[in-house]
């Protein structure tokens, strides 16, 4: 049975579209509950959970759009449907733009009434099959705001577009964000029920699944208490396989490192396990990358045979157990980049795939298995092409794609754990240049296809290779072909 909330602030309204629904005997119909204005609806609404809401479409104060507007927020599943008069056209096409189903014309006629009512109950027929549909716009908005924010560097700036899709429903200033991670991949059914569970309990909110096992929540400071409650209920229920966690508040400014804060902390499951609630709060150093690891994965690139011996295998996977989080972080980047770097000029398939993050894995042997079969298919590559697996050709495969970036020989040496000086003096004799004077070169040849477009500005075109001016840019593309930048432009 389906409860109904009828919402007018004229009581013979309410009163008589009570009783035409009662004479109407529909079985389908539940309790029927009154109000006089939007501002009640809202306040009943907090214990009554009506899954049918008739509104009048003018009322004084809140008026039917805006308690629609509401409302949809608050109760799932819901059906709205709107009372208006003969002159009420405009008002009506936004009600459904905000989600109403249908509408009756005052006074309500009998068969109206019966008709509308019939296609509310039908609709619920086929909801549990399409249990999202009846806050289809938040799920789209939510969806499209994720993957946005999934995409946005740690220290990018969130797109205008980005913070009036937050500012739409609430979300301004200050935000908090939470992870609800899984050890088992949820059905579809699943996750949106604990998503509608989010929506029905949290205010000023949106929320989507980020794979089958995560569930990504965005919300409002002054919501961060009573999500903070709902989480730990959720985990509470789930305390084998369930686990979540939760950032303070921050300048919505810098939601991406927000959001990349919470992945960080998510990780904590893997030495902890499940049935925790994180928040940044909870203690997470960084140690180091122990010089065993980093000998190991050497030997690994340099020998790729080793991988398949067992020993080492259990000695690789129990450095990487002893890892911090953040540690485990650093390493789990360097790890995808350097084999991307290796088989770079293999065009192997993998390369194009984008490397699932860390918070994805739900516990250690999901990643270790994802790290060694990464490694034998390595292998199983470099033993095809032997040739490929000199290191400083991983290194000069790095440059060659990151040319853009501030490129140092010292951060080069950290990220492929060599020496300065081994790199310096090797890289120098491989390459039969230095390593400042090879990264100008592959500057400078980019640098000229840019030049081939009139629509980008010197500034940009520097930029664009590396250089923080256009000053330094110049006097390097001089350097390299005798003539300036707008020398060669105007020439060619």
């Amino acid at each position: 049975m389906y409860n109904i909330l009828i919402v007018d602030d004229e009581y013979y309204i309410c009163e008589g579209l009570h009783n035409k629904i009662r004479l109407l005997n529909f079985p389908e119909a539940g309790q029927i509950r009154t109000c006089l204005s939007g501002e009640d609806a809202l306040e009943i609404c907090h214990t009554y959970k009506p899954q049918i809401v008739f509104t009048d479409i003018k009322m004084n104060g809140m008026d039917g759009i805006s308690l629609i507007h509401a409302l949809s927020k608050k109760l799932h599943p819901v059906q709205f449907i709107v009372l208006s008069g003969y002159d009420d056209f405009d008002y009506v096409r936004g009600a459904f733009q905000n989600g109403a189903m249908d509408y009756l014309l005052k006074p309500i006629l009998n068969d109206s009434l019966a008709k509308v009512l019939a296609k509310a109950f039908s609709a619920f027929q086929s909801y549990p099959h399409v249990p999202h549909k009846f806050r289809e716009n938040l799920f789209h908005l939510s969806e499209n705001l994720l993957q946005k924010l999934t995409q946005l560097p740690a220290n990018g700036t969130p797109s205008a577009s980005f913070l009036t899709g937050l500012a739409n429903e609430g979300i301004e200033d200050n935000c908090c964000i939470a992870i609800l991670a899984f050890r088992s991949p949820q059905t579809y059914e699943a996750m949106n029920h604990k998503i509608n569970a989010v929506y029905d309990t949290i205010s000023h909110v949106l929320c989507n699944t980020l794979s089958q096992f995560e569930i990504v929540i965005i919300c409002a400071a002054e919501s961060y208490e009573p999500l903070k409650n709902l989480l730990l209920g959720t985990i509470d229920a789930n305390k084998d396989s369930c686990v979540g966690c939760l950032m303070s508040p921050s300048d919505i400014s810098g939601i991406a490192r927000l959001f990349q804060r919470a992945q960080e902390y998510i990780c904590l499951r893997l030495p902890l396990g499940y049935g925790h609630l994180f928040t940044d709060m909870t203690p997470m150093a960084k140690q180091g990358i122990p010089q065993k690891l980093k000998h190991m994965m050497n030997q690994f690139i340099q020998t790729p045979s080793l991988i398949a011996n067992s020993a080492q295998r259990i000695t690789f996977i129990n450095k990487i157990e002893e890892l911090t989080i953040p540690d485990l972080n650093i390493f789990y980047h360097y790890f995808n980049e350097v084999l991307g770097a290796a088989l770079s000029t293999l065009n192997y398939f993998e390369l194009s795939q984008r490397c699932p993050p860390l918070s994805s894995f739900s516990d250690y042997e999901s990643l270790e298995n994802y790290l060694y079969n990464k490694l034998s298919r390595y292998s199983q590559q470099i033993s095809q092409h032997p040739e490929s697996s000199n290191s400083l050709d991983m290194v000069k495969n790095y440059v060659d794609t990151h040319y853009m970036e501030e490129l140092t020989l010292s951060a080069l040496a950290d990220r492929f754990f060599m020496s300065y000086s081994y790199l310096s003096k090797s890289f120098h004799k491989t390459f039969h240049m230095p390593f400042q004077e090879y990264l100008r070169m592959v500057r400078m040849e980019h640098a000229l296809e840019f030049l081939k477009n009139p629509n980008l500005s010197i500034q940009q075109i520097a930029a664009n290779v590396g250089y923080e001016n256009a000053f330094n840019f110049s006097r390097a593309f001089k350097s390299q072909y005798g003539v300036s930048p707008n020398h060669f432009r105007n020439n060619s």
